[in-house]
């Protein structure tokens, strides 16, 4: 595959996560404003899952970067381009799949509590997710790219 064809399901990977994000945001949102909240759970439980959800988030977001971080650095660098950009198009999927799933578990809470605490820690992610845009740059100072390795 070419490493231009690679370098835009990268980017469009990481633009359809980020509306997913956004529209489920929206939603719920929209939902808990018009409706409530839908108190399915007691106000104990509430504050565990809170709990949960924050030392997920303090745990989570480390453990994506270091994953991430290991496994480009892992990549050979006699490996052609389009192969390197595929084993870290693999990697990068695993970081935004562990942030989607922290801000999807945060929203739920959200919905089912109504506290806004979850929807601000859904905005931190989503900030956290922004700051991970695969921008050429970005791939070529991960992967250690030389200049005579060719544009994607």
């Amino acid at each position: 595959m070419r490493p231009e064809v690679t370098y835009k399901q990268i980017k469009l990977l990481y633009v359809v996560i980020f509306i997913g994000l956004l529209i489920f945001g929206v939603a719920a949102y929209y939902f808990v404003t018009s409706k409530g909240n839908m108190s399915l759970i007691d106000p104990s439980t509430q504050a565990t899952v809170q709990t949960l959800l924050i030392i997920l988030v303090f745990v989570g977001i480390p453990v994506s970067y270091v994953f991430h971080k290991k496994n480009t650095s892992h990549i050979d660098p006699d490996l052609s381009l389009s192969d390197k950009l595929v084993r870290y198009r693999k990697s990068l999927f695993v970081k935004l799949i562990t942030l989607e799933g922290l801000a999807m578990f945060s929203l739920i809470g959200y919905i089912v509590s109504g506290t806004k605490s979850n929807l601000y820690i859904y905005l931190i992610i989503l900030v956290v997710y922004l700051i991970n845009y695969p921008g050429k740059q970005m791939i070529r100072q991960e992967l250690n790219l030389e200049d005579s390795e060719g544009d994607f």
